[in-house]
């Protein structure tokens, strides 16, 4: 018999194909057909011919027309029911209605652990995908699955003896692709044997940490999930944070702005959710549902206000809620939930807390300050740490990569304690989710450092130019000699002594990975919390505040005009004031945002804060 590709999905209790499928489905159910398994419903996709869109585009002559055609079949097995669907018709089942873990689960449970063909794997601390392929079956070691630090999304391999008969070949995630010798009337058996082994945990026997992390797919279980999320937002609970879901660099003086209610966005030069209550002011909280959080954005920016990026506010949310009756901790990160296992919680928690100590580097207060504006700054730290020590280097914005590499810092801040040769990695603000670029960093110039005599030969140069008054053959020695230590600096606001709980999760997943490569290298890796005692920065606005005055035109009309003292002319007309402004009576003051065009009209909005004087 010829093998015949199957994709299978595993209704949630209570569905099937009277409430499985979406509202505005166009399926067919009214074709017949002999060979059925018993029970089953049958939904066709018939589409009308289509003209493919290369024909017009190169002007192709003849009747080219093309159709789609498709089917699903619901199955009950037991006390639950099965999708067995062909072609492209598997979008129209409600999200709700089927297993998100079946594919997966079924395929680790079928599968020989040396005989793996292809991997899906997502690290959701890097935000990075891949598929790793090998072209003689290997085990998930060769297709570089880090179970500490990653996801496994897909599965691909052949499967166990006792499960040949059923299928050679299997693939899982959602659903079961498998290629089957089968006749219809023997599917009921199949199912019932794929129902077995989706209840088993037998592959943990084989894959004992393939499921620390799993992302949370069941809309049902986020709808749960996003109402705890909701409570904390409105009751401003203190376990509910806002990140930065990127890379940042706060050398680059950021800045932001929220976007989502009327009127303008004062300029924040801290970003934390105390900047976004601020934001909403006397916006009652308990208005607020999950679209409407949705609805907000945060947005980076420069001084002036121009946006550079731009985050739905839900992304940017990180909270931790946990499930002790399931064991597991869920985790919000990037607007995606994961679901994490509580052992593998406490084994990096002990992990990371070790490896804390408290830094001998100084406290950060070294904003920049420009027209009385506060933002942080690394590299004022930096430079402000090397230039008050004789043991310490700025070497921030060097590179000891070799030619034709792409530049590789050796560090922040180097120093020497006794034989021992530490560099420092700095980094503002705990609150990013992607401190794993820092970490990353360390781990690459330590390796770099030790594999390329070339590259300890341009770090001893750097020293050598920026040593001023220092004690060269001290640094020189202590390259030399091996001994290295690498501390990875986090200035924030948080006490140093909750240690690895001031961090985001995937945060912390990296930073063990991180310190275990820099182990393998035999070099110390620590962390540090520096105090930030910095002072609050303040927000301001984009546009320049000004004071206007009612009066009458040639016409004898209302207009708003600027009132005398002001960074614009006295008597010029500002535009687009609110009704209520205009309508005053004349001489009555008032404290508008203008915004100047680049032919010096002035404008206002009716949704901008204003104020009578």
């Amino acid at each position: 018999m010829k093998t015949r590709s199957f994709s299978i999905f595993l209704l949630k209790a209570g569905y099937n194909a009277q409430n499985s499928l979406k509202p505005d489905h166009q399926l067919l159910d009214d074709f017949q057909a002999q060979n059925l398994p018993q029970g089953a419903s049958l939904f066709i996709s018939d589409r009308f011919k289509t003209t493919p869109w290369w024909v017009n585009y190169f002007s192709i002559g003849g009747n080219l027309e093309q159709e789609s055609k498709g089917a699903l079949i619901f199955l009950p097995v037991r006390d639950r029911c099965f999708a067995l669907t062909f072609g492209h018709i598997y979008h129209n089942l409600r999200d709700v209605s089927y297993e998100y873990d079946f594919g997966l689960k079924v395929t680790l449970n079928s599968l020989e652990p040396k005989e793996l063909k292809s991997a899906d794997i997502v690290d959701p601390g890097a935000s990075r995908r891949k598929r790793m392929q090998v072209p003689v079956m290997s085990d998930l070691t060769y297709l570089d699955f880090d179970s500490n630090s990653e996801i496994l999304k897909s599965l691909t391999g052949k499967v166990k003896p006792q499960y040949i008969e059923l299928f050679k070949n299997a693939t899982g995630s959602t659903n079961l692709k498998v290629g089957l010798k089968l006749e219809p009337d023997e599917l009921i058996v199949l199912c019932e044997q794929l129902l077995d082994l989706y209840a088993s945990n037998e592959y943990l026997e084989s894959f004992p940490n393939i499921q620390k992390i799993v992302p949370e797919k069941d809309p049902l279980k986020i709808e749960k999930l996003d109402t705890s999320l909701l409570e904390a937002f409105i009751n401003k609970s203190d376990e509910l944070s806002l990140s930065i879901p990127d890379i940042v660099d706060y050398s680059d003086n950021i800045y932001c702005v929220f976007k989502g209610r009327k009127g303008i966005s004062p300029i924040y030069t801290d970003i934390s959710l105390d900047e976004f209550y601020d934001y909403l002011g006397e916006i009652d909280l308990n208005t607020f549902d999950i679209e409407k959080i949705k609805s907000f954005s945060l947005n980076l920016c420069n001084e002036e206000g121009i946006t550079t990026k731009a985050y739905n506010i839900y992304r940017s949310f990180i909270y931790d809620i946990p499930f002790d009756d399931e064991g597991v901790v869920y985790h919000l990160c990037e607007g995606e939930w994961y679901k994490v296992d509580q052992d593998y919680l406490a084994i990096l928690k002990d992990y990371i807390d070790q490896r804390c100590e408290n830094t001998s580097l100084p406290p950060y207060n070294h904003d920049n300050i420009a027209a009385n504006k506060r933002s942080y700054s690394e590299e004022n730290y930096n430079e402000d740490v090397a230039r008050n020590s004789l043991t310490h280097i700025c070497l921030d914005q060097t590179d000891i990569s070799p030619d034709g590499y792409t530049q590789i810092e050796p560090c922040d801040i180097i120093s020497y304690n006794g034989n021992t040769c530490i560099f420092h990695h700095i980094k503002i603000s705990s609150r990013s989710s992607q401190l794993s670029h820092l970490f990353n960093q360390g781990v690459n110039s330590m390796e770099l450092l030790i594999l390329e005599g070339h590259s300890r030969d341009k770090l001893k140069n750097l020293i050598e130019e920026k040593i001023q008054h220092r004690d060269l053959d001290s640094f020189k020695r202590v390259i030399d000699g091996n001994d290295y230590k690498v501390e990875f600096g986090i200035i924030t606001k948080k006490p140093a002594i909750s240690k690895s709980d001031n961090l985001p999760l995937f945060s912390k997943i990296s930073l063990m990975r991180s310190l275990r490569a820099l182990s393998l290298c035999r070099t110390e890796g620590v962390v540090s919390f520096i105090q930030d005692i910095s002072p609050p920065k303040e927000s301001y606005s984009k546009y320049p505040r000004i004071t206007v005055v009612v009066s009458l035109d040639a016409n004898g009309k209302n207009e708003v005009v600027v009132d005398k003292n002001q960074i614009f002319p006295q008597g010029k007309k500002v535009m687009r004031c609110s009704q209520e402004i205009t309508n005053s009576a004349i001489g009555s003051k008032y404290m508008i945002y203008v915004k100047a065009s680049e032919n010096g009209d002035l404008s206002t909005s009716h949704a901008w804060e204003s104020e009578r004087i």
